[in-house]
């Protein structure tokens, strides 16, 4: 997941109210991503200007509330994820589907996990970021099946749905943040120990 992490600064050619205006949003909502990543929970609106070089002032001009900022930011990153190549369910080998489905979450996730507190204070204070975050995970059930539809296909209604839901399960943002802050592994460490996991999963219902 690519995630530009500095503020992108207007360019020094003539353009329109609306183009200054979509500069100045830019660099509000770039900034505050960046101090999130950095591992701030809640940003506050005098660094975030600061960073983006502008008044507080300018910053409510853009957005009602720090509520409405954050949801954008958060946006910005679902959209960012949502633009991501899936794993390709063709693939004939099952370790490689495995092998890539794991790759692609596990640079997706680290990448998130640095602001992933802030994701989740912020579920919990407005309720659009809470349908925006139900995204990740409705987006990743549906590309597991996709991923694994020829071993999935193969399985009985019931079980198939057990199957799935324990994957999705497994391949979440807090497995991965438990693995890499609780557990304190490695990504190479955390990457093995989902691959043990999903392994696990199929050889319990073939």
């Amino acid at each position: 997941m690519e995630v530009e992490l500095t503020s992108r600064q207007p360019q020094a050619q003539p353009a329109g109210r609306g183009d200054r205006v979509a500069r100045t949003r830019e660099a509000i909502v770039s900034s505050t991503l960046s101090l999130a990543m950095e591992g701030e929970v809640a940003p506050i609106v005098r660094d975030i200007a600061k960073l983006a070089g502008v008044s507080a002032r300018t910053v409510f001009q853009h957005f009602a509330d720090t509520a409405e900022l954050y949801v954008a930011v958060l946006s910005r990153v679902l959209g960012t994820m949502a633009n991501e190549p899936a794993q390709d369910g063709a693939m004939s080998a099952l370790d490689e589907r495995i092998a890539g489905v794991i790759a692609i979450r596990a640079a997706r996730y680290e990448k998130l996990r640095p602001m992933w507190t802030f994701v989740e204070a912020l579920r919990q204070r407005s309720s659009e970021a809470a349908d925006k975050t139900r995204q990740i995970y409705a987006e990743n059930r549906e590309e597991i099946c996709k991923s694994f539809d020829q071993e999935l296909a193969s399985l009985p209604g019931e079980r198939r749905e057990r199957a799935i839901n324990a994957l999705a399960m497994s391949l979440t943002p807090e497995s991965w943040i438990v693995l890499r802050e609780r557990l304190g592994l490695t990504v190479d460490q955390a990457r093995e120990e989902w691959r043990f996991i999903v392994k696990a999963i199929f050889a319990g219902n073939h």
